[in-house]
């Protein structure tokens, strides 16, 4: 997989965590009693706060590439060509 991929996978993979825990932390609030407009913030916090923090922490590792590369060798052998 090259190292895009993987990170994109990454950055994918955080931001399904962060909308999950955004969306269960807004309910919650509103169901303790908080007003609306403090869920929508106990829920926009919870979506940005592990959103930052997993990005910052992605950006820390350096992903690469595990694609095998087909190496072609060429041999000239009286006049032909080989490839492998």
């Amino acid at each position: 997989m090259s190292a895009d991929r993987k990170r994109l996978v990454a950055f994918g993979f955080c931001v399904l965590v962060s909308l999950v825990l955004g969306l269960v932390s807004g309910p919650t609030a509103a169901v303790l009693g908080a007003s609306a407009p403090a869920s929508v913030s106990a829920g926009g916090g919870a979506v940005v706060g592990p959103l930052g923090i997993g990005v910052a922490a992605l950006a820390l590792f350096d992903f690469s590439d595990t694609r095998q590369v087909q190496v072609q060798v060429q041999i000239q052998a009286r006049g032909r060509s080989f490839s492998r």
